[in-house]
């Protein structure tokens, strides 16, 4: 399903996209979750939404332990920078390294649609890290990540056609319009 305005194109992924966000923003503001919260779930919807349903769970999957193992590495780097005294060197160092070990791991692991997640996880926590309470921001942001892609499967669940909820109404529908038709034979 699409409609075309001249060169422009408003497609299901779009459409899906856009509920996702505001769905998203929804339960941020009841939840009384902030806007970073909705901005990392927001990146995280955007990311994982996908044209199929399949591709979206591969997508969420790999979003899910690129999610993990960027707030692992970013608590970790801050770790290590805490330790040393915020020395700005040890910066410039800690961060393109945990990027490299972060993008080896997950192309090792063959969760490529993940990487820019990953490393965007592993970034904007490291980078705006409070220096009070590390681990529980980094734990809050990953749990941000995992909503928004929770978010952006169930709207592929709902809107997709190779979902299963899609498969099993349609075998049902399917398989009552044979049972009826056998019925009209006898």
């Amino acid at each position: 399903m699409s409609f075309q305005f001249g060169r422009f194109r408003l497609g299901l992924r779009t459409i899906k996209t856009v509920i996702a966000i505001f769905i998203i923003l929804l339960f941020t503001h009841l939840f009384h979750r902030g806007q970073s919260a909705a901005m990392i779930a927001g990146i995280s919807a955007i990311i994982a939404v996908r044209d199929s349903y399949t591709a979206t769970l591969k997508a969420a999957k790999a979003r899910f332990i690129g999610s993990a193992l960027g707030g692992t590495l970013a608590v970790i780097y801050f770790f290590l920078y805490t330790m040393a005294n915020y020395n700005f060197s040890v910066r410039i160092i800690l961060i393109p390294l945990f990027v490299l070990v972060n993008i080896v791991i997950m192309d090792g692991f063959e969760l490529h649609p993940g990487l820019v997640g990953a490393n965007a996880t592993l970034l904007i926590i490291a980078l705006t890290i409070p220096e009070t309470d590390y681990i529980g921001y980094a734990l809050n942001r990953v749990l941000d990540t995992f909503f928004g892609v929770a978010v952006a499967t169930i709207m592929n669940s709902v809107f997709i056609h190779d979902a299963p909820i899609k498969r099993r109404k349609l075998r049902e529908l399917i398989s009552y319009k044979k049972n009826k038709g056998q019925d009209e034979d006898k």
